[in-house]
């Protein structure tokens, strides 16, 4: 059979890419799942990956994939989020989202060097609520990532091998929410101190990730990865202002939002010829994420106080976190491959910060995914349900905006309850030139 050359691959998979968009949340906002195997073993593929996905997962493993391969994966998701104040109920109105990666390995002949290109989206969230749950609630809420990697990996021997990537990284925000401008009655009473805000913008910047692999005897290998952070810099959003203010629009300069480094320990075992297992040790550095901040410019003055409005401060004070991962594979024939796995992760957010715009929560993942290869051509399917501790706290964060000077914190406190509940099904359709 006559093969494509991998230029022509690597131009298909980005078109195809362009044709797809991705929106979702998992721990914090990280989504760390990028194929229906990665899916079927809860992402416990740090030192066991053996297709182009490697690119994520371990760049040091892409001299472990057979072939040179094509990887188009699509992910559906269905977010059950609801948070309860008061006695009123609110849904998140963003159930359903889609995902979607392309992966691509090139094997170069007769050297110790192998080569990968990826599409993928491993940060976002959507969340939308009816503005009039609270009056100052957030209200819609997006984060959307696309990564584009290429990367190498250099294996001068089958007990060794390291790997590196370099990403551009393509981000788009949008914040909205209702505004409580009054310091002494927390808007209790209606005296016209409220207002709407709607930021949206773009960003660009540059990450890498580098990987290493260990195989001391044939059966068992031990794999290392680090994903850096990256600062998305919304420093022109569009500001839509409603309510008693002396312009409609202006500018604003948000803080810089991380996506935290990412550490990932697996240890793969190949128990039986068709049998095999990964556990791995995930750590995230969410606590990187203090504020979320945005100075306006220039500054609108809410006429009821004839103050100007110089900007906004929310606290985040974000935790780092700890995530087990533990995946498992049997191979039935040549044909087809079972695979499970569970996973247990902390969330990053405290109780007087938590807010209906990220509603995490520690979680539980149970994970199943089904494989089959024909000649050239493999088609995956996984399947991932994420419980959600239930959270009941007491803050301040439905109600009201933690505003800049001359305004003090305006908002009371409220028990809220926070429920959860996602669905992941992943397809992924690879090739082998």
């Amino acid at each position: 059979m006559r093969r494509r050359p991998f230029g022509t691959s690597v131009v298909l998979l980005f078109l195809a890419f362009s044709l797809l968009t991705r929106d979702a949340f998992s721990g914090g906002y990280i989504i760390p799942h990028q194929t229906a195997r990665g899916l079927g073993l809860s992402n416990a593929m740090t030192a066991g990956v053996n297709d182009p996905s490697a690119v994520y997962y371990n760049p040091a493993a892409l001299g472990e994939v057979d072939g040179n391969n094509l990887l188009l994966s699509g992910t559906y998701v269905n977010v059950q989020s609801s948070v309860e104040n008061s006695g009123r109920r609110a849904r998140n109105k963003h159930d359903d989202n889609f995902l979607a990666t392309l992966f691509a390995n090139y094997h170069l002949p007769n050297t110790d060097f192998s080569f990968g290109v990826g599409a993928y989206s491993p940060f976002g969230l959507a969340t939308t609520y009816e503005s009039d749950f609270t009056r100052f609630a957030a209200e819609r809420t997006e984060l959307k990532t696309i990564y584009i990697t290429p990367a190498a990996a250099w294996h001068p021997s089958k007990y060794f091998s390291v790997g590196a990537g370099v990403s551009f990284v393509h981000a788009s925000g949008l914040f909205s929410r209702g505004l409580c401008l009054d310091p002494i009655t927390s808007c209790t009473s209606p005296i016209g101190l409220e207002g709407r805000l709607r930021l949206t913008d773009t960003a660009n910047a540059f990450a890498y990730n580098i990987g290493a692999l260990i195989k001391p005897i044939d059966s068992v290998k031990v794999g290392f990865s680090y994903r850096s952070r990256v600062d998305l810099r919304f420093d022109d959003a569009d500001v839509k202002l409603r309510g008693s203010f002396t312009t409609a629009t202006t500018k604003a300069d948000i803080r810089p939002i991380p996506l935290p480094p990412v550490i990932n320990t697996g240890v793969f075992w190949q128990v039986r010829p068709n049998w095999g297992a990964e556990l791995v040790y995930e750590y995230t550095r969410w606590s990187e994420f203090e504020n979320f901040n945005a100075t306006f410019s220039p500054s609108p003055t809410f006429l009821p106080l004839g103050f100007p409005i110089s900007g906004f401060s929310f606290p985040e004070d974000w935790k780092n976190t700890n995530t087990l991962r533990f995946g498992s594979y049997y191979v039935l024939n040549k044909n087809w491959e079972l695979r499970g796995g569970l996973a247990v992760e902390e969330s990053p957010i405290p109780n007087h910060t938590l807010n209906p715009a990220i509603p995490g929560a520690d979680l539980l993942t149970l994970n199943a995914g089904l494989g089959y290869k024909w000649e050239n051509i493999s088609l995956d399917v996984g399947y991932m349900a994420v419980f959600y501790k239930n959270r009941r706290v007491t803050n301040n964060e439905l109600e009201g905006l933690p505003a800049t000077s001359p305004l003090g914190f305006a908002g009371a406190p409220g028990k809220d309850k926070y429920e959860t509940f996602n669905n992941f099904v992943t397809l992924s359709l690879g090739y082998r030139f």
